[in-house]
């Protein structure tokens, strides 16, 4: 199943280059491999070092994320894929978290870094109540309307021209306009989905959080 956001008549030859530049737009997740080149010690500049820290992550952790796994995401290859949650979390805890949406909370919850870090508009779930109400749009004309459930959690109320289906449920720590919106897997249908991206070209053009209904 493809749940990225493209259309079908862009041309191939732009697909890796639009894939690429989106990726490089999530800054939670530009802010997780920084931290985790940190944690490394250096900077990761040859395939020599993708070697150790694969190693690395698996001495710290118990858990294996392949040398070649790691040079697509931080860009070493030619082609960063949207990576799997199971991979961000393996990443999150060589960090010191336990999952990659608690590490997301962190920063949404980091006044100085949050204020520094991210520019753009933001909505965070730690400053929404169950029940209340994000809209959020992306070209072109995607509009959908999502319930806070608490504890980071959405659930999709209504859908327009979007492959987010009513009734689908996630978890995000934050909304960012101007960049993707990236979830890390999606339940549908008592099943999860594979990572999806959306806005992948221009990001969120619309986020609004609507006044609780009385």
């Amino acid at each position: 199943m493809n749940h990225y956001e493209l259309d079908n008549e862009w041309p191939v030859r732009y697909f890796c280059l639009i894939f690429i530049s989106a990726t490089d737009m999530i800054p939670e997740l530009n802010y997780l491999l920084s931290c985790v080149e940190k944690h490394y010690g250096r900077k990761l500049a040859t395939t020599s070092d993708y070697e150790s820290l694969s190693i690395m992550i698996e001495k710290e952790t118990g858990e294996l994320i392949s040398s070649s796994t790691l040079k697509r995401l931080f860009g070493y290859v030619t082609m960063k894929p949207v990576p799997r949650k199971s991979t961000l979390d393996i990443l999150a805890r060589y960090v010191g978290k336990r999952t990659y949406e608690l590490f997301c909370s962190s920063i949404m919850s980091d006044q100085s870094l949050n204020s520094t870090f991210f520019s753009a508009k933001t909505v965070s779930a730690a400053d929404l109540v169950p029940g209340q109400k994000v809209r959020i749009g992306w070209n072109p004309d995607r509009v959908v309307t999502l319930e806070y459930l608490g504890e980071m959690a959405f659930e999709v109320i209504e859908s327009i021209n979007s492959k987010l289906m009513k009734g689908d449920r996630f978890n995000l720590a934050a909304f960012f306009k101007g960049y993707p919106l990236y979830i890390a897997q999606i339940l549908r249908n008592g099943e999860y989905t594979d990572p999806y991206m959306a806005g992948m070209h221009e990001g969120l053009n619309m986020l609004d959080v609507l006044p609780l209904e009385k």
